[in-house]
């Protein structure tokens, strides 16, 4: 079985490892599947897979769902005329090194992208299209066509959602005929549980891994950090890793100096060896608005941290609150300081959640399990 893959520009985050780590499981123990990869451009994820020996190419397709901006007329044209100018170049490269009739499936990564469903439906070929958030909940997207949105339409493919949340968002704007498949998010596990075992921090440690903007919850947790009573602020370290705009971290970090937080967190870039550093810590902190599928809380848990997470998204399909980690209200503030104390507090909670949030994450989100999904779900499709 040949299946070509499309993801758009973006080579790190959460799409694109999920997406890497599928089709390294697949190559380990789904030989059967020959997978090949188109980019939006070539990047790290392209270098990743040519490591694998995975065949993978580039084409300039741009989004057709894309981040709001203002304003918004002005950009709407302007990504106008960028989709059809890419569009066309990008078809033409393509079909110069894809044979569409080798081709049995096409799978659509993410759901900004409709390169993958124009070439299901030009070679009647079988197209998954993935969807890894919940639109205009999470992310203010708009349309760059007013009036186009394939997705909701399309009776053509079949749809793959990474929670119930997810599912929830869009369940009633897809066609009523639309297939649609609950698949979560596998995690590598090996990769974390074989990172080296660093020594832990004396004081009370926070991780805080994610993308330096709003949506992401920095500032939320940053502000109840200062709402801590001073005896427990001077004992705990907190590290942000993250890539953004270097506006808005500029922002965070002053945002610390006038908490008085300055010398107990700290915010680096985003590092492509964070599994070799989590173990370190003690409590992985997630503060996002939305989650689609919460990697990164699912990383934590596996790697051995307390999980201390916003009770919204999907979120609340993998953490237990009371058992396996601890949920809070993202937007109470006192709520986010009442939690960190009670962990300050209650270090055997943390020792405890930590235990049963790794034994739950790696029986509910293993590679293998989501890979062995996956592809159930390609043999349906093509049967």
């Amino acid at each position: 079985m040949k299946v070509l893959y499309f993801m758009n520009h973006v080579g790190k985050g959460g799409a694109a490892l999920a997406l890497l780590d599928l089709i390294r499981e697949i190559k380990h123990n789904h030989k059967y599947i020959k997978p090949v990869v188109i980019t939006g451009c070539y990047n790290e994820l392209n270098q990743e897979l040519n490591n694998i020996g995975v065949e993978n190419y580039s084409a300039p397709f741009k989004n057709f769902l894309t981040t709001y901006r203002r304003p918004t007329w002005v950009w709407k044209v302007l990504f106008m005329i960028r989709y059809w100018i890419t569009k066309k170049k990008s078809v033409k490269r393509i079909e110069k090194v894809i044979d569409f009739k080798r081709i049995d499936l096409i799978h659509s990564n993410l759901n900004r992208i409709d390169i993958g469903y124009y070439f299901s439906k030009k070679y009647n070929i079988p197209h998954i299209w993935h969807i890894r958030e919940h639109g205009t909940y999470d992310f203010k997207l708009m349309q760059v066509f007013p009036g186009y949105n394939p997705i909701k339409n399309d009776t053509f493919s079949n749809f793959i959602v990474i929670s119930e949340s997810v599912k929830k968002a869009w369940e009633n704007k897809l066609s009523p005929k639309s297939d649609i498949h609950l698949v979560y998010d596998g995690i590598n596990e090996a990769s974390l549980l074989n990172a080296p075992q660093l020594s832990k921090f004396e004081k009370l440690s926070f991780v805080f891994v994610g993308g330096l903007y709003i949506n992401k919850g920095q500032e939320y947790f940053i502000k109840a950090l200062g709402n801590l009573p001073q005896n427990i602020r001077k004992d705990i370290i907190v590290h942000f890793y993250g890539e953004g705009s270097e506006k808005y971290k500029q922002k965070l970090q002053a945002l610390l100096k006038t908490m008085g937080l300055d010398g107990q967190c700290y915010i680096f870039d985003y590092d492509k060896n964070i599994y070799n550093k989590l173990r370190k810590y003690h409590v992985g902190v997630n503060c996002s608005k939305l989650e689609g599928f919460g990697r990164i809380t699912v990383e934590y848990m596996i790697a051995g941290l307390c999980p201390l997470v916003s009770n919204t998204g999907a979120n609340v399909e993998i953490v237990n609150d009371g058992f396996n980690g601890l949920l809070f209200d993202r937007n109470n503030i006192q709520d986010i300081c009442d939690n960190i104390v009670k962990l300050y507090e209650n270090r055997d909670l943390i020792e405890s959640y930590s235990l049963r949030a790794q034994r739950d994450a790696i029986e509910k989100f293993s590679m293998k399990a989501h890979a062995n999904n996956i592809c159930y779900l390609y043999n349906s499709v093509i049967a």
